[in-house]
């Protein structure tokens, strides 16, 4: 008897410590997910303001180029990122801003953009992404748009097939102005590339008619 309960305390006893190594492993792993998760959030939440950042100089370097407009303030009013099938591999946004003039803060004007991003690949992990203001847009367009998207006024058929139709061939004449715009810059690429063959070329011939020593033959006396 003496033996028979010694052999189910330990029996018991070693479930119960395994029962506590399973809780601390458990306990281990929510701990890590939690970490993990938060610390995700706080790099999403730093590149999200490092990006908005970056997208309100972008767009204040438009308005200086384009309008004339300097020393202003910039507040986001609404961002939105367009979908469907046409957007499957770009990062387009409609973004409405409010521009202010910096002293007195006063509301100068309240405008729409399209915003893109273009992502490359700078090597085998990383990837870095230039954000560029593709135009001035519609104000009132751009907010009806937006509200349509987000289900806030409601379409007919008829309505949502000539929109859809527009969508597209918008997307369509942006895609190719992007095209354009980066043949152009491949051409101007080459070209300087060119050139400065060209003008090293003509340094090596100078250097070496600088450089090169005259053959005199001499009469024997």
């Amino acid at each position: 008897m003496f033996l028979a309960d010694g052999g189910l305390g330990s029996l018991f006893g070693g479930g119960a410590t395994s029962g506590v190594i399973i809780g601390v492993i458990v306990l281990v792993i929510i701990v890590f997910i939690v970490v993990s998760s938060i610390t995700s959030k706080k790099a999403q939440k730093k590149e999200q303001a490092k990006r908005k950042k970056v997208v309100k100089e972008e767009i204040k370097m438009y308005l200086a180029a384009e309008k004339k407009l300097k020393n202003i303030k910039i507040e986001y009013e609404k961002v939105y990122a367009r979908k469907g099938p046409e957007y499957k591999y770009r990062d387009v946004f409609d973004v409405i801003v409010q521009i202010f003039e910096p002293k007195t803060n006063d509301l100068i004007q309240t405008s729409a953009y399209e915003v893109e991003g273009i992502t490359t690949r700078a090597d085998k992990k990383t990837y870095t992404t230039a954000w560029q203001v593709n135009g001035e847009l519609d104000l009132d367009e751009t907010k009806k748009r937006i509200a349509i998207a987000e289900k806030k006024i409601k379409l007919s058929k008829d309505e949502r097939k000539v929109l859809k139709i527009e969508e597209v061939t918008k997307a369509k004449e942006q895609r190719d102005k992007l095209k354009q715009e980066q043949q152009k810059l491949k051409e101007q690429k080459a070209q300087q590339k060119s050139m400065g063959k060209t003008i090293e070329s003509a340094r090596i011939d100078e250097t070496i008619k600088s450089t090169a020593v005259k053959f005199v033959p001499k009469r024997n006396k």
